[in-house]
């Protein structure tokens, strides 16, 4: 695993999303529901104090109810208005344009007292790689999409896309990349697939998530591969009945490289358990 993973795509990033950020009124940074604290850009954060932020945790699909819950309970104890969605069935999606409305009252009410035109709030979506953002942004334009072209103070050249005519999003939203400041990170990271191939390799990631799938759900293991007494046994015993079960096996070993594989493809597709990676 690369410990130090900060490409320089990052200073362009961070110059786009200052720019952006005299531009609009609230701030959505998407999530992987699958490891919340993991897919947060601290840095990201930091830039937007000056504007209200709504956390939104993609791929609730892919976890429990009650982790899922605990995570949005505890980014609202934050400071931070925090929802989960699916952004590919649009599962919660309705509860997005009612907060936004929300939280941008308060510059509402500064314009009505200044007795300015109360226009549509204007949304930032960020986030790291992979999380979600376009499937996000198209499940909330759909099919009913208008460009609003230029507004009043709006920098030449931006697009954006008006939503149901409630809110404007900006069309080319900013992207930060996550800096890795420990090696669990990078391995969560790893395992939802935002780094790149370059950054690990897949039996490292596949092990990691063997050893962590041991301790907090064995039994979705062992219904998932037919693997008895999961928490007994050690990683290499359960990678290989991975193996055998998969076919990757035989008398003389097994395949490494096939069984990370194919363990990293039924993590990602929620195959083999409904957990968030990240500890409260």
């Amino acid at each position: 695993m690369v410990d130090s993973w900060f490409p320089g795509h990052m200073v362009k990033a961070r110059r786009e999303i200052s720019e952006n950020l005299k531009l609009v009124d609230v701030v959505i940074e998407i999530l992987d529901a699958r490891a919340p604290q993991s897919t947060r850009n601290l840095e990201l954060e930091n830039m937007c104090r000056s504007k209200p932020v709504l956390m939104v945790l993609n791929k609730i699909d892919l976890v429990g109810t009650e982790d899922l819950n605990s995570w949005v309970n505890k980014l609202n104890r934050e400071g931070f208005t925090a929802v989960g969605i699916n952004a590919i069935t649009g599962e919660g999606k309705k509860s997005i344009i009612p907060i936004i409305e929300k939280l941008y009252q308060p510059a509402a009410e500064i314009m009505k007292a200044k007795k300015r035109r109360i226009r549509p709030p204007r949304v930032m979506v960020v986030g790291i790689p992979n999380v979600g953002k376009s499937t996000f942004l198209n499940s909330m334009v759909g099919k009913k999409m208008a460009r609003t072209g230029s507004q009043p103070g709006v920098t030449r050249g931006k697009q954006w896309v008006r939503v149901e005519g409630r809110l404007d999003l900006l069309d080319t939203p900013g992207l930060m990349w996550p800096r890795i400041s420990e090696p669990d990170q990078g391995l969560k990271l790893a395992a939802l697939a935002i780094l790149g191939q370059k950054a690990y390799t897949n039996e490292e990631v596949a092990r990691y998530l063997i050893r962590v799938l041991q301790k907090s759900a064995p039994q979705d293991l062992e219904a998932r591969f037919g693997i008895t007494g999961v928490a007994d046994l050690d990683e290499e015993q359960v990678m290989e009945g991975i193996a055998r079960f998969r076919g990757f096996a035989d008398q003389k070993g097994y395949d490494h490289n096939k069984t990370a594989v194919f363990i990293l493809g039924e993590f990602r597709k929620g195959r083999m358990a409904r957990i968030v990676l990240d500890e409260l």
